[in-house]
């Protein structure tokens, strides 16, 4: 890509320069001087800067964070996404808000979302970034005034006299420091003249601007007024009269005499002063406003207490209007005055002097107080703001000409450059000050200037003279007059003296004589004036000041009195020159002669008091062209010469460069600019000694600038502003500095590289590589600027010879970066700054290749993982050098690369991240997301092809992390969120052949792809408006896997920054930023200060003034200091943020969210598309690459606008890949599960639109999964197996409206209603319509038998068809020639393979008939129907287990485990779960039968599953199975897996396959080893079934129903047999043993053995729920009887509250009507009941014992006698007692599952009292019968035994038993 042309090199821009020095002196005496030309030319020239030196960046406004409508549970109403105003309203407002969201929307053609990274950085500033890098240069503005101290204005408003202004007053304000006894600012002059006058007009605004370098209390404003000079005695009207009370104002003809003397007197004297402290908050007195004390100086400080002390009470007093109340300062209890208002200040009187004075004498407390003057003054102070200068729009628009002053009010004014506030802050700030009035105000002199440490930035040349005192022998009425002149001839033949002096009135120009008051007749006499005299530029001998006495007799009655001559006095200014400040003592000559300087005219000079110093006077110089620097001096005097007159150096140049080391550093800093320029002028145009020389001083005053001024800055700005703007060698007509520059530093460290010594100015030179790089670029810049341009920039290209000694000075340096890259780390790090700042600008200088020369050197060095330090420095290099504009366009260094730095860049970015320092990680991460974040933003690259070109120079980084997933995997989360915010960024623009180029390679490394694109979505998971908590985070980190497979969590340190951070999911700067959000609050400082004192072990009571003191730290801050734990620093951070900021930052954080789900869709999408063409590498088999990608989306919150989208792809998807996607595999089958699962949770949120289009999803992923896989029973386990785990985190149930009321909550609500519109074809097309898709994708083909009867009558057609083309095909062929075998042959074979195609078309059609008849309604009606009764079982098991809460009902308990076994029963492991669960509670229970059948139906359950099986190997056949089902009937038809295969043999079973265990591990290898997923089955092993057999066998003993513990244990016999585990096998045959005993023990028991007793219980009333009105079998331990149940029930079932009705219990068994109780009772019937055995009417005999069932008692019928009489009564004689006998059976045999059944049905006969007599004896013989025949056995045995003996024995042995 070429260079774009846009990019300017330099810029030539006029600053507007302060005029003060008459120019026409400066510039004949340059052409003399070199140095003066240096001089002016540093101040008044345009300055030079190099426009994107710090780079260029063209942003575009941050988009738009609209918020967004996330899907929420129906309780979360805060949930659903930020910015929600209202958070309780329901499903309607919901689909409003829906609504007007999507109306709202910004269409977006090519892309779903906006860019992620936009969303990382919502708050990216350019700037702000770079500013963060260490090192970083940052350009300042030209300084073109001082910049230090506090500015603001002084505004007379008015001037008011009492007595009437009749007479001209005048006076001056300065600023005054009262303990040094000086003035610190020139004065500013103002005049009142009466309006009767000629020429009078009314005032202009009188405003001044002063500058105070430090606040102090001692400084203040000194306001003196004087008036005409007039002796009271004689002439004129007392003074006095401006202080008298009565009468208080003039009369006429005292106004007259005032006129008239003061128009024709020009003489002045001191009438009154004021003072104004400014910073004193103690200040008092002075004006009577103010508590009326007259013995102050001053009124009480209007800007405050200097440096933070206290305030006083206000100036202006509460009454005057327009003031403010408080100071302008803060301290004690007043406000602060804040920057903008103007504050008035009253001066109600003036205190009267009668006497000359001196300012010092005001200040004295022994000083004579006179009344005061009734004059008032109103004066207006205000702060200015800022401290800068004014920016180069303002200046441009004053413009760069005129007088050397100029005046804005009657009076003496400077002109408007030498003002320090930028006028863009003080727009910004000021809310009053217009700059209109700043421009035009008085800018005085700040004396402190001339010792500042700064370099000059204005030409100034003055001096200021302040006559102090004359001591004469007499009393005169004397002043001084002053002139500059530059001979000593006779004063009055001489030419005029030179117009050197400011003027005090307005619009005159300058003066050449200036006169001070009158000192009215003192011993000595005292002045305080000032005048202010211009200086010549170049100073000769014969330039002096000369003070001319006078003395005026004012008691001559004369209007004009003229004045005398009393003395002269001279002072040379070679006097003034030698300090700023200084005090003489001048003699004073009666006379003047000719040539009066001379030696020999002073000795015939006549001096006052015989030569004595009479005249005492003192000076301040104020010039930046004279330097107090006699070795400077002589420098400026050296290089004239050497300019001049000799090219070559000579010793004392030598010596003059050698002599700056010794330079005071405040002179040093002053004369900066033009001794730099000099010393460079001597580098790039001299012989080598002379540039060895200058470089050595160049060097040591630089570092001496940097070391004095900025120790802990590496960039001086006074050093920055010569490099961006002074130094220009092209416009002192020179040739370019850079070849000499470069040459003398390259053999100074080469010399160092040699050994030889250098002394420390390598080191200097080291320390300020800076400067020196900067010039050298600057030089080629200034010389690349002479170049024409054309369409494209051109470059220079460097001599051979030149570039060989830049790069060989660049190996030094880097050299020297190696070596001290451990041993000085920030040494290293500043010379790789210069280095990279260096390579930085040169890119837009020099010809690329030489620049990538140099960078390829500096990385070479620093190649492949190095030490951290090293690598920390490479990457600051890459990070300086790739933030330049121009970095997309740089071009490659071969003829194949397209771009050499962002190719270097991706290598080394790469090595970062994999790093071992975790700091260099999080470099390297944060540096990726930065530079993407840049380009993102930059509105030069927003095009299509641009933004690609970017995508395609970053696309290596996501080719690096796929080879090398590891590097991903170590990363910690922060860097793992900035890493996928940069692949997503990349992913964002790059097109489909860029992305093959990832998908080519293999499937695993696409896998590895679409596994990152996964964990970017846990990454930005929404996790609702409070961020993130712990468990939150504990979830979405458990999710953070590597991509290894491995299971292991990434990011060994530094899961969470040791820093806080309000966020960890926008980016760092953004949490920067929301700490100034955080400070700037107002509203929420306190708490946040509570919290800071907290955390920082602050005391509680501390004072407030003291807290107050304490300087703004960010809540982090503290909370870093106190090592608060990551998440509750976050969890403070957030509630400690204002509304507004907490508010954004939730948009972000879901907007966040929302975009990378969005940008992860479509390359989903993408990758769909070209899968469907088969164009990249993957498995094809499973399309897990899109499952599981798919699967993450829905596990998470999703907003509206993904949904809106999400569904139309999500049906192309399954259109393309379903059969893939859905392949049963146990990966698939979690993934299928998993989606499922996700759907189902959507159907219980809001809004309706999400609930709307996840059962959209569900019903096409249904429609695919039925149609693709050809098990739909495998379709239901996992339904099944997801609906569970959805239950499982419902709230099932909610409070109702009524006390104690407990109702299904709103989500189990919503999920049965979202289920029954699961079977409507109606909703199903409402919601295609909706979503725009065609009916087609979920119609259903009719399958009925007229369909099928229409397709086999059609391919019986096209048989018939195929037949009739083969009769025809042998008939052609026979008349062919009989000789064509070969031809014969292929038509054959031709006919054959035609036949072969129909038959694989009628077999495709017959197979697309059954796919298309399982997308049908009886199948959807299933799946329906076992889905709701799921959501029913788990609702009521809920229900009983919340009221086993209240009433302790075990059997409610062990029911509801049953019906979840029940619902469950198609999936094993859920079955056996909840089988345990019941067994566990029957264990409780004792109720061990009940417990046993519980494993014999788990046992069940196993062993069928293997028995169908067709990978796992089964010891067990069908006639097993059998004895299960006998023992345990009920669990027959709990599980119905897949049909049974026959078996003629059991399979043999492996030791490896036992062993495997319980758990999931064989399983798991079974279905792996035949291909057949065990998904919901992974219980199913052999080790299972044995230990659940033997459970059973355990439990059936504990109940002695040894028959059953028998049989459990003879089925573990073929699995120990054919292990040959012959110890288990002993052991087995001795339990067996064992339980024969007992066996036989029962039966050879004479008493029948009842293993439970039996009661059925009957309940009636609405207390009873949902058991109301029915019957159950109660099967109870034997040893409980009638009363013990009867008192269970009772305990149970009781009233709980009071006001309950109790439980009544029926007590007798008659048959209960429910119409015939009474309404709102509560009753229970309980009847002891025996079991019934027989068929048929043998079940009516009531014979509870049966032979061939004796050993296995179970029974589901059950029998009880009711006796009654004829004629009601319950009891009778024998004739008329009748009975009633019933048979109830019920649903289930006992012992059964659960231990009581409901009862189904029953039967009643009703039996005669001779029936029942006939029932009796047959009874009664029935049981003769059996006891005969037990004896007869028993006898025959023991005949038997004993060998005969006939009857007579066997009576014998009767008899004997």
């Amino acid at each position: 890509m070429a260079l774009s042309a846009s990019h300017a090199l330099t810029s030539r821009n006029s600053f507007f320069r302060p005029r003060y020095l008459n120019e026409a002196p400066v510039l004949s005496e340059a052409e003399d001087l070199p140095h003066l030309r240096e001089l002016e030319l540093c101040v008044n020239a345009d300055l030079v800067h190099v426009e994107n030196k710090y780079g260029a960046f063209l942003g575009q406004p941050h988009p738009a964070f609209r918020p967004q409508l996330f899907s929420a549970p129906l309780s979360d109403r805060s949930a659903a996404g930020p910015g929600r105003p209202n958070g309780g309203r329901d499903g309607e407002d919901d689909d409003a808000d829906v609504e007007q969201y999507l109306e709202n929307r910004d269409p977006d053609d090519e892309h779903y979302g906006g860019p992620p990274i936009m969303a990382y950085n919502p708050l990216f500033t350019w700037e702000t970034e770079r500013a963060a890098v260490i090192g970083q240069r940052l350009p300042i503005k030209p300084i073109v005034s001082s910049t230090v101290g506090t500015r603001f204005s002084v505004r007379i408003l008015s001037f008011n006299v009492q007595a009437g202004l009749v007479e001209p007053f005048y006076g001056t304000i300065c600023l005054y420091h009262t303990e040094k006894k000086e003035k610190v600012s020139e004065d500013f002059h103002f005049q009142y003249l009466p309006l009767s006058w000629d020429g009078a007009s009314t005032p202009p605004e009188l405003r001044a601007i002063f500058t105070v370098e430090r606040e102090a209390s001692a400084l203040c404003l000194l306001v003196q007024v004087e008036r005409a000079v007039t002796e009271e005695s004689l002439n004129g009207v007392k003074g006095s009269v401006y202080t008298r009370k009565d009468p208080p104002v003039l009369t006429d003809r005292e106004a007259s005499h005032l006129s008239e003397w003061a128009q024709g007197m020009p003489f002045r004297e001191a009438f009154a002063f004021a003072t104004i402290p400014l910073f004193d908050s103690a200040a008092t007195g002075g004006a009577t406003a103010f508590g009326g004390s007259s013995t102050g100086v001053g009124t009480p400080g209007v800007l405050g207490g200097a440096a933070g002390g206290g305030g006083g009470e206000g100036v202006g007093g509460p009454g005057t209007p327009g003031t403010n109340s408080g100071p302008l300062g803060e301290g004690g209890a007043a406000p602060r005055y804040e920057l903008g208002g103007p504050l008035q200040v009253d001066i109600p009187c003036l205190q009267r002097v009668k006497e000359c004075y001196t300012e010092d004498q005001l200040f004295d407390p022994k000083r004579k107080v006179h009344k005061p003057v009734r004059m008032s003054m109103q004066v207006e102070v205000e702060r200015l703001p800022g401290s800068t200068a004014l920016s180069q729009g303002a200046q441009a628009g004053v413009g760069g000409s005129g007088t050397p002053h100029s005046h804005a009010m009657m009076g003496h004014t400077r002109s408007m450059e030498s003002i320090g506030s930028d006028v863009e802050e003080m727009g910004a700030l000021s809310r009053t000050f217009s700059i209109s009035r700043l421009l035009n105000g008085f800018h005085a002199l700040d004396f402190t200037d001339m010792t500042r440490a700064e370099p000059f930035t204005h030409l100034e040349h003055l001096v200021f003279v302040y006559p102090h005192s004359v001591a004469l022998p007499k009393k005169l009425n004397l002043f001084v007059r002053v002139e500059l002149r530059d001979d000593d001839a006779d004063l009055q033949s001489s030419r005029p003296q030179l117009e050197a002096i400011f003027p005090w009135e307005r619009d005159h120009a300058m003066q050449r004589v200036a006169s001070s008051q009158v000192a009215m007749g003192m011993r000595p006499s005292l002045f305080h004036d000032e005048f202010k005299i211009q200086l010549p530029a170049v100073l000769q001998p014969s330039h002096h000041l000369l003070f001319s006495f006078f003395h005026i007799d004012l008691a001559v009655k004369s209007d004009r009195p003229k004045p005398v001559v009393v003395g002269y006095s001279v002072m040379p200014l070679s006097a003034v020159t030698q300090s700023f400040k200084g005090e003489m003592n001048l003699p004073m000559s009666k006379d003047l002669l000719p040539r009066y300087l001379h030696e020999s005219t002073k000795a015939k000079l006549t001096f006052w008091e015989e030569g004595k110093p009479v005249f005492r006077m003192r000076t301040r110089l104020f010039s930046s062209l004279l330097p107090l620097s006699d070795r400077l001096r002589d420098f400026f005097k050296q290089y004239d010469r050497h300019v001049l007159e000799a090219p070559l150096p000579r010793e004392d140049l030598l010596e003059s460069i050698n002599g700056l080391k010794g330079v005071d550093t405040v002179v040093l800093l002053q004369f900066l600019y033009p001794l730099l320029n000099m010393l460079l002028c001597m580098i790039g145009n001299g012989v080598e000694t002379l540039q060895v020389a200058a470089f050595r001083a160049m060097v040591n005053i630089v570092s001496r600038v940097q070391a004095e001024l900025s120790p802990k800055h590496p960039r001086n700005r006074f050093l920055v502003h010569f490099v961006d703007f002074v130094f220009d060698d092209l416009g002192r007509q020179q040739p370019p500095v850079y070849p000499g520059l470069s040459n003398v530093w390259r053999s100074l460290a080469r010399s160092k590289s040699r050994g030889f010594r250098v002394g420390p100015v390598y080191s200097e030179a080291l320390s300020m590589a800076w400067f020196v790089l900067e010039l050298v670029v600057k030089s080629m810049d200034l010389e690349l600027a002479q170049v024409p341009q054309g369409d494209e920039i051109a470059r220079l290209r460097l001599e051979d010879e030149v570039f060989l000694c830049i790069r060989q000075l660049f190996e030094c340096l880097l050299v020297e970066v190696q070596e001290k890259a451990d041993a000085d780390y920030p040494l290293a790090r500043h010379l790789t700054n210069s280095l990279a700042f260096f390579c930085y600008d040169l890119i837009t200088v020099v010809d690329p290749p030489q620049v990538f020369e140099l960078v390829g050197l500096f990385l070479s060095q620093l190649a492949g993982m190095c030490a951290a330090n090293q690598h920390s420095l490479k990457l600051h290099f890459l990070r300086i050098l790739c933030d330049h504009d121009l970095f997309v366009e740089t071009p490659g260094r071969g003829p194949t690369e397209k771009n050499y730095l962002s190719t270097v860049l991706m290598k080394d970015l790469f090595t970062g991240l994999d790093h071992e320092d975790p700091n260099q990680r999080a470099t390297a991460s944060r540096m990726l997301t930065f530079l993407l974040t840049k380009h993102e933003y930059d509105s030069r690259y927003q095009q299509t092809e641009l933004k690609l070109y970017i995508s395609q120079l970053y696309f290596p980084v996501v080719s690096q992390l796929l080879d090398d997933p590891q590097v991903f995997t170590r990363l910690g989360v922060l860097q793992k969120r900035q890493v996928v915010v940069g692949v997503l960024a990349v992913l964002r623009h790059v097109d489909s052949e860029t992305l093959l180029k990832a998908w080519k390679h293999s499937p695993a490394r696409t896998q590895l792809f679409f596994s990152l694109l996964q964990e970017s979505l846990f990454l930005f998971q929404y996790t609702g408006r409070t961020g993130v908590s712990s468990g939150e985070l504990g979830s979405v980190v458990r999710n953070l896997h590597s991509l290894d497979g491995k299971g292991r969590k990434g990011g060994s340190e530094g899961e969470l920054p040791t820093f806080p951070l309000y966020s960890d999911r926008v980016s760092l700067a953004t949490n920067d930023s929301l700490d100034d959000m955080a400070l700037s609050d107002s509203k929420g400082s306190g708490e946040r200060e509570q919290l800071a004192r907290k955390y920082s072990g602050m005391s509680a009571t501390s004072a407030p003034g003291q807290s107050a003191a304490r300087p703004p730290v960010p809540l982090r801050e503290e909370l870093r200091r106190a090592r608060v734990a990551p998440l509750e620093a976050m969890t403070i951070l957030r509630q400690s943020l204002p509304p507004t900021a907490s508010e954004k930052l939730s948009v972000w954080e879901a907007t966040m969210s929302a975009w990378v789900s969005l940008q992860v869709l479509e390359v989903l999408e993408q990758f769909s598309d070209l899968a469907a063409e088969g164009a990249v590498v993957t498995d094809y088999d499973t399309m897990d690459c899109l499952t599981g990608p798919i699967s993450a989306l829905l596990s998470m919150p999703q907003p509206v606008s993904f949904w809106e989208v999400f569904v139309p792809a999500f049906a192309e998807m399954l259109r393309l890949h379903g059969r893939a996607m859905l392949a049963s595999s146990k990966a698939n089958d979690a993934r299928l599960k998993d989606m499922f699962g996700n759907l189902l949770k959507r159907l219980i949120v809001r809004p309706e639109f999400v609930r709307k289009r996840a059962l959209l999803c569900l019903l096409l992923l249904l429609r695919t999964a039925l149609l693709h896989m050809g098990n739909v029973h495998h379709l239901r386990v996992i339904l099944t197996v997801a609906l569970s785990e959805v239950m499982m985190q419902l709230r099932l149930l909610q409070r109702g409206s009524r006390p104690g009321e407990i109702t299904e909550s709103l989500e189990v609500e919503r999920l049965r209603f979202s289920l029954e519109e699961l079977g409507s074809e109606d909703t199903w097309f409402g919601l295609l319509a909706e979503c725009g898709l065609p009916d087609m994708c979920l119609e259903i083909m009719v399958g009925d038998e007229e369909a099928d009867m229409e397709e086999e009558e059609e391919e019986e057609e096209e048989e018939d068809e195929d037949e009739e083309e083969d009769e025809e095909e042998d008939y052609d062929n026979d008349e062919e020639e009989e000789d064509l075998e070969d031809l014969d042959g292929f038509e054959a074979e031709n006919g054959m393979g035609r036949a072969r195609r129909r038959r694989r078309r009628r077999r495709g059609r017959r197979r697309e008939r059954r796919i298309r008849d399982r997308w049908s309604r009886k199948n959807v009606e299933e799946l329906q129907d076992m889905l709701l009764t799921v959501v029913d079982a788990a609702s009521q098991h809920e229900q009983l287990m919340e009221g086993l809460k209240t009433s302790n009902d075990r059997y409610a308990i062990v029911e509801s485990y049953y019906i979840l076994a029940q619902a469950y029963g198609h999936v094993p492991d859920l079955y056996i779960m909840w089988m345990l669960h019941l067994c566990e509670a029957h264990q409780e229970m004792s109720q061990w039968a009940e417990a046993a059948q519980c494993a014999v139906s788990v046992a069940g359950v196993v062993i069928r599953g293997l028995h169908a099986s067709t990978t796992r190997e089964c010891a067990w056949e069908a006639e097993h199975l059998e004895l299960l089902w006998r023992v345990c009937p009920l669990a027959r038809h709990q599980w119905r897996a897949r049909p049974s295969r026959p078996s003629s043999s059991a399979r043999p079973i492996s030791n490896r396959s036992g062993a495997a265990g319980s758990g999931s591990g064989g399983a798991a290898g079974g279905a792996a080893g035949g291909g057949e997923s065990d998904f919901g089955a992974t219980c199913l092993n052999t080790d299972s079934a044995v230990k659940y057999l033997q459970m059973a066998s355990s439990f059936f003993a504990k109940a002695e129903l040894f028959h059953f513990c028998a049989e459990m244990l003879s089925l573990t016999i073929p699995v120990f047999r054919f292990r040959r585990d012959f110890f288990q096998l002993s052991k087995c045959h001795t339990s067996l043993s064992g339980i024969y005993d007992n066996v036989l023990a029962q039966e050879r028991n004479p008493i029948p053995f009842k293993d439970a007793t039996y009661y059925r219980v009957g309940f009636y009333g609405e207390r009873f729920g949902y058991i109301d009105g029915r019957e159950f079998i109660y099967r109870e331990p034997r040893e409980v009887r009638l009363g013990d149940i009867m008192e269970k029930l009772k305990s149970l079932y009781d009233a709980r509250e009071p006001d309950e009705e109790p439980l009544h219990v029926i007590q007798d068994s008659r048959q209960v009507d429910p119409a015939a109780l009474k309404p709102g009772f509560v009753y229970m019937q309980i009847t002891a009941v025996e079991p019934v055995v027989g068929i048929g009417e043998d079940r009516w005999l009531g014979r509870t014992i049966d032979p061939a069932v004796a050993g296995a008692p179970v029974f589901n019928c059950f029998f009880f006698d009711t006796p009654f009489t004829p004629n009601g009564k319950q009891q009778g004689r024998m004739e008329d007692q009748w009975k009633r006998r019933t048979l109830v059976y019920t649903q289930s045999t006992l012992p059964s599952l659960i231990s009581r059944q409901p009862v189904v049905r029953s039967e009643v006969r009703e039996y005669s009292p001779l029936q029942c007599a006939v029932e009796i004896i047959e009874n009664r013989s029935h049981a003769l019968e059996m006891e005969m025949a037990s004896q007869l056995g028993a006898m025959g045995g023991v005949g038997g035994g004993g060998g005969g003996g006939g009857g007579e024995d066997v009576c014998r042995r009767t008899q004997q038993r």
